[in-house]
């Protein structure tokens, strides 16, 4: 494990609501540093750390990347050849098979990655992380620095911590985000929040709808964009859907 006098210290590049929040419960345990290429959003890093350059963040020991998924190889390319060697490099991204491509191909010998995938966030994390889930790909990094994160994650950040392949992975996510997040932008856009009548089901589904919507459409899109099976599974879904109790053969009146 990389230790400079005595201190392991972190870095989060990326510093919107999910990096903030991630960052804010690291630096609670180590000294945590953030950056992000927007400098008027400096001032809201401030509770939770000290914002540094960009240079100085690729130069600490454990470095999160916590920005849009669809920006993290142009970001390697242009910057992965500054990080210091013996550093560990830690995507928090929602798709996986991709990511470890992109860090196999951009990031250079004597610095080491794996994939992370924290299955929370500031809305579903809100009350505290004790016992939410986070998935660890183990890609090329020594096992002292892996137990050292897990010891980080399970005993100090009280997670429970899943290792998985990258193929299982993304398989999962095409449920549990791609599918979610197409469902609750779907009925954001029906407008289910306004309705002046709604049954206890119904409140469920608008309250997945409200955290769905916390999130950027950016993000909604890269799940299509990076992770193969989302658009097989969506259009499996509205086979199904169309099928449902023979519902393909019923027409509205006008």
């Amino acid at each position: 494990m990389s230790r400079r006098n005595g201190a392991v210290e972190f870095a989060i590049i990326g510093a919107g609501r999910f990096g903030i929040f991630w960052g804010s419960h690291l630096a609670a345990h180590y000294p945590t540093s953030f950056y992000d290429s927007n400098p008027g959003i400096r001032a809201n890093t401030v509770p939770a750390g000290k914002w540094q350059s960009l240079k100085q963040c690729l130069r600490k020991d454990y470095i999160f990347l916590t920005m849009p998924i669809g920006r993290i190889p142009a970001f390697l390319e242009n910057h992965a050849g500054q990080i210091r060697k013996g550093s560990v490099v830690i995507d928090c991204a929602s798709v996986k098979i991709p990511i470890l491509a992109w860090f196999e191909k951009y990031i250079p010998a004597g610095v080491f990655y794996l994939a992370s995938h924290p299955l929370f966030g500031p809305d579903s994390a809100r009350s505290g992380l004790q016992d939410h889930l986070l998935t660890l790909m183990p890609g090329y990094v020594p096992l002292e620095n892996y137990n050292f994160l897990v010891q980080l994650f399970t005993s100090k950040l009280h997670l429970n911590v899943l290792s998985m392949s990258a193929d299982e992975h993304d398989r999962l996510m095409a449920y549990n985000l791609s599918l979610v997040h197409h469902l609750g932008r779907t009925l954001n856009e029906l407008g289910i929040a306004k309705l002046p009548l709604r049954m206890a089901g119904m409140k469920k589904l608008s309250e997945i709808s409200q955290i769905v919507m916390n999130d950027s459409e950016e993000l909604f899109r890269d799940f299509y964009r990076f992770n193969p099976y989302s658009a097989r599974l969506r259009d499996n879904f509205l086979e199904v859907f169309r099928k449902q109790g023979g519902t393909e053969n019923i027409r509205v009146p006008e």
